[in-house]
């Protein structure tokens, strides 16, 4: 059994890493046996145009089946959720999303295309509702004249919000991030009351 193990993370800017969710499904095969192919993108759901889905598609044909950690990691629009796995269907393949016990055989189930489409419209819901939240931040921080986009101050340094947000996280006060960062305290405190904008 050869099946193909797809990740997806939206972005390299944000902490993100596909390696999170290989390191499960890895776990998952080697547990049945099963050889495995990684195939991975850095994209969002909700883009078809996705070169590592095009090589899984693609290869196909030479895989027993395709697992994901969740269905929305695959795609987050129910259309394309579904020609997809339509497509696999077809080829006589399976689906998996293995955190939702979801498998899609290559025989009908009205049970699971059931699940399928209630899963596939939630993500797609999810999508539309972090793109309105997105979309309210930057209005209102238009409304409120704040620059909108990535801090010039830490790019000028080499540093992102995500330096700024571990270091946080991590329980350093203002002074403390500031001396870490060599940036004004003024400048920490500023960027950390925009953070709920610009990671919206």
């Amino acid at each position: 059994m050869i099946v193909g193990l797809y990740a997806r993370v939206s972005t390299k800017d944000k902490e993100q890493n596909p390696e999170n969710q290989f390191i499960r499904l890895r776990e998952y095969c080697q547990a049945r046996g099963w050889e495995y192919r990684e195939y991975v993108d850095y994209a969002s759901g909700s883009k078809m145009d996705r070169e590592g889905l095009h090589m899984l598609m693609d290869d196909l044909m030479e895989l027993d089946g395709i697992l994901v950690l969740r269905l929305d990691r695959f795609g987050r629009s129910l259309r394309n959720l579904l020609d997809l796995l339509d497509r696999i269907r077809k080829k006589g393949k399976f689906f998996e999303a293995i955190d939702q016990g979801l498998k899609i055989s290559e025989k009908k189930d009205p049970m699971n295309d059931f699940m399928l489409s209630i899963l596939g419209a939630a993500a797609e819901f999810e999508r539309e509702l972090i793109s309105e939240r997105v979309r309210d931040g930057m209005a209102r921080a238009r409304k409120e004249n704040k620059k909108i986009g990535r801090p010039v101050v830490l790019e000028q340094k080499g540093l992102s919000m995500s330096d700024l947000s571990k270091l946080r996280q991590e329980g350093k006060s203002i002074r403390e991030i500031s001396q870490a960062l060599k940036i004004k305290r003024s400048t920490v405190q500023r960027l950390l009351s925009q953070k709920p904008i610009l990671e919206n």
